[in-house]
């Protein structure tokens, strides 16, 4: 890429504030370096160990047939990145476990028509909106995926809904995975001590996910067929729902290029980091007050939130993304999830 010269700027983040688009009519690819090819080894690095980088690599792996001038600037800023963080990497330090037993997190997120009034208007690509989640086993990030969903979301709950639905179908392999491995290797992941978070940040989602029998409002029965089956999951696996709020949506960040604050503090949460980052990290949040609220337990009812024979799942959503009075509202000014 260009970068061997020392004097050679760092970039604090892999991507840019606004989407990288087609750029049709922009100036063309100018490098001495193969795109594709360069394309290839980021998508495996960053579907190994650098979770930081998947949104801006998978921006990129768009245009490997005909880039130009501005995606080889945005494969540059990623090398950049890489050069300033070469001593980061994934710290694998797994939760210890507790009274809750094994803990698996998911985090989905949708942006929802992200690339709409940046790329060409006729286009349908344009208006596709962006899946962007990540699985966590301990507290250590196991599956991560950034893409652009293949149809064309409505609303901003039904980008959700999609994402939701989507990372659904990664996530529970693995809980049956997690089982079958955890019987193999005599680590007791029963049940009873298999703890399962799902965390979503809208409200509609949320809401929409949790009746049950399975129903829809007017403006979701075009897609009403798409909740079911997940539904149908989340009771037969006893899954709870919980909401989080937006700043601890880890998967935000494979969903758009988000500001250096707030991308600095979901690698920490994603990656982990040293003992001094920590500490810094620790005094920010607090002052922040970027805190998440654990769920109450309910030991009435249906007692869900008692110890029970069951597996228990969080699906975490930030009411201010979207407001409902009896069932869901989808409409939303602006474009993505926060």
């Amino acid at each position: 890429l260009g970068l061997d010269d020392g004097s050679v700027a760092r970039k604090l983040t892999p991507s840019s504030g606004e989407p990288l688009t087609r750029d049709e009519d922009g100036e063309p690819f100018e490098g001495d370096f193969n795109y594709a090819s360069v394309v290839g080894m980021l998508l495996y690095l960053s579907g190994h160990s650098r979770p930081d980088i998947t949104y801006a690599v998978n921006c990129c792996a768009r245009y490997m047939f005909n880039p130009r001038k501005r995606h080889e600037i945005a494969i540059k800023r990623i090398g950049r990145y890489l050069k300033g963080t070469a001593n980061r990497g994934l710290i694998i330090n797994p939760n210890k476990l507790t009274d809750d037993g094994l803990k698996i997190d998911c985090f989905p997120d949708a942006d929802f028509a992200g690339l709409y009034g940046y790329e060409n208007p006729s286009d349908p690509t344009c208006v596709k909106s962006r899946t962007g989640f990540i699985i966590m086993i301990a507290g250590c990030p196991v599956l991560w995926q950034s893409k652009l969903q293949t149809e064309t979301a409505l609303s901003t709950m039904e980008a959700e809904i999609i994402a939701l639905a989507h990372s659904c179908k990664e996530l529970f392999p693995i809980m049956d995975l997690t089982q079958s491995l955890g019987n193999a290797v005599g680590l007791s992941v029963s049940p009873t001590t298999m703890h399962v978070s799902i965390h979503e940040d809208n409200a509609g989602a949320l809401v929409l996910a949790e009746t049950i029998p399975p129903q829809y409002t007017p403006r979701s029965k075009h897609y009403h067929t798409k909740t079911i089956w997940f539904r149908e999951e989340i009771q037969k696996r006893a899954i709870r729902l919980v909401k989080i709020a937006t700043q601890e949506q880890l998967g935000d960040m494979f969903t758009k290029g988000v500001p250096t604050k707030v991308f600095n503090y979901l690698r920490s949460k994603i990656m982990g980091c040293k003992q001094e980052e920590a500490a810094t990290m620790s005094a920010t949040q607090s002052s922040q007050a970027l805190m998440v609220t654990e769920p109450t337990r309910n030991n009435g009812g249906n007692g869900r939130g008692a110890h029970t024979n069951q597996v228990i799942v969080r699906i975490v959503v930030d009411p201010s993304t979207c407001h409902f009075s009896g069932m869901p509202r989808h409409d939303r000014e602006g474009n993505g999830s926060a």
